[in-house]
């Protein structure tokens, strides 16, 4: 056993003598056999540099030049000091738009590098690197979504951020409101770097109705109940909300009611803070995101692309306008039936409602049309004329109302399909007009009335309520009938708030 022991303690004095040689040997490597190493120098000397140091080292000494112009010394660099996907793109000034709107792609990751810092040089450090290439990215794809929908009046009225540098250089700094804020305040980085592309939406003028539902983030209306979200322009956020720079204006809706889009960056809501709904001279406000104003738009691009909001005709008085519509088009909000070829389409949106506490209040839109034929455009004339509905409410709480009558808002629209394609609805009805609309869908909105079992305190809390119901159809028509009459079906649609609310 002894032996043994004495055997254990010979190999442990061994091994502490290897260790320390190693020891030895690495702490007796020098600077300059670092410096001539590149691979070294990346990986044992980079990391304690700031870029301050590391551009230094090159008047230090000759060796040094190898591994400083070395682009994957510059590529390590843009990874840890950015902290955005490593590539050679930065941020270029486009004089077409008088904005940093699009990412330039470098030829090496030094002058990608450098470029970024002249931009963080003009921010004030304010716009970090990762949201900066987000918000490009988003407004970009939004943007080319807006144009394919042909919602000219939108694009439009974006406004360019403020001019910074008068030609896009790094001469002639033109001071602004909002970079001088930016330099005193702890604003978020994504509020920043979205703003910094586009400063807000034209100030909408009494005279030009046609742009009403011009709402960079959409527009639906149900009788004297209309709503459309314009962006704030750039000014406005710094006015604050309730004498705070914690809550800052996003937007507002100068329909019924009057409504606003809220930033909150206060300590309890993170850094890129939290969007709410909130209204003129009313503390009541609705948290609709969380995650901040890029989180929020990002939402609202992806849903404009799968083409979950579209252009629709929307109702303001007398007149119709064009707008986005947020009466959802495709999603698990959405119904879709079709019978006996009549298709009914139908979705329902949230009016919010400043009391706090009351029951919620949701609009509906119903789309009718005859379906696609399965024959060419050559086929037989079809008709049909709408004559009564029946819906049935049901409540979360158990309960069910149900609702009867004739038309749908005193109207009963006669669907046709042409004999040589053409399809589209006449305007029949008490409060029809007897106008022919071809290629078109007939659309009729109407609301819920208060839901039981559901609250405006908080609207993140799911509702079960959701409707159902079938229309009465007479083929031909209510006057020239050519068949008996036929029920075609809603389906279930939900009575819920969609987060993020838009």
């Amino acid at each position: 056993m002894n032996c043994l022991a004495a055997e254990i303690e010979k190999e442990t004095e061994r091994m502490d003598g290897s260790r320390k040689r190693k020891q030895h040997e690495t702490i007796a490597t020098s600077l300059p056999d670092i410096a001539e190493n590149t691979d070294v120098f990346q990986r044992h000397l980079l990391s304690y540099l700031s870029i301050g140091d590391f551009v230094k080292l090159r008047p230090v000494s000759k060796r040094f030049l190898p591994p400083i112009d070395d682009d994957t010394c510059w590529k390590i660099l843009s990874h840890r000091d950015l902290g955005i996907e490593t590539n050679k793109q930065a941020p270029e000034y486009n004089p077409h738009t008088k904005s940093y709107d699009k990412l330039r792609e470098f030829q090496t990751y030094k002058e990608s590098y450098q470029q970024w810092l002249k931009w963080q040089q003009l921010t004030y450090n304010g716009i970090e690197p990762r949201h900066m290439v987000q918000a490009i990215d988003l407004w970009s794809r939004c943007k080319t979504a807006l144009k394919q929908k042909g919602l000219t009046k939108i694009l439009d009225s974006l406004q360019p951020p403020p001019n910074v540098y008068e030609d896009g250089s790094t001469n002639g700094l033109k001071s602004h409101k909002f970079y001088e804020m930016v330099a005193a305040n702890n604003f978020p980085s994504s509020f920043m770097a979205f703003y910094a592309i586009h400063g807000g939406q034209s100030e909408l003028q009494h005279s030009d109705v046609d742009g009403f539902f011009a709402g960079l983030f959409g527009s639906y209306s149900c009788y004297n109940l209309f709503y459309s979200m314009r962006l704030t322009d750039i000014e406005a956020p710094f006015t604050g909300y309730d004498n705070t720079l914690t809550k800052i204006l996003i937007g507002s809706n100068v329909g019924n009611p009057r409504t606003l889009l809220l930033l909150d960056y206060g300590s309890n809501e993170g850094p890129e803070g939290s969007m709410y709904l909130g209204y003129y001279q009313s503390d009541t406000r609705h948290l609709v995101c969380r995650g901040g104003l890029l989180s929020y738009f990002e939402t609202f691009v992806e849903r404009l692309e799968r083409n979950v909001y579209q252009p629709s005709t929307i109702r303001f008085g007398p007149k119709s306008l064009l707008g986005l519509c947020l009466f959802p088009e495709t999603g698990d909000t959405v119904s879709v039936a079709v019978t006996n070829g009549v298709e009914v389409r139908a979705s329902a949106r949230w009016f919010p409602d400043r009391r706090r506490g009351g029951a919620m209040n949701f609009g509906y839109s119903i789309r009718i049309r005859l379906a696609e034929s399965d024959h060419s455009d050559q086929g037989e004339a079809v008709s049909c004329q709408l004559v009564d509905r029946n819906w049935e409410f049901h409540y979360a709480d158990g309960t069910t109302r149900r609702v009867q009558g004739e038309g749908v808002t005193g109207k009963q629209p006669i669907l046709f399909r042409r004999e040589n394609g053409d399809s589209g609805f006449i305007h029949m009805g008490p409060a029809g007009t007897g106008e022919t609309n071809l290629h078109a869908t007939f659309v009729y909105q109407s609301q819920s009335g208060p839901v039981p079992g559901t609250s405006s305190e908080d609207v993140t809390r799911a509702s079960n309520a959701f409707v159902r119901g079938t229309f009465s159809f007479r083929p031909g028509s209510i006057d020239a009938p050519t068949g008996p009459l036929f029920l075609v079906t809603v389906a279930d649609f939900p009575l819920r708030v969609t987060l993020p609310f838009y």
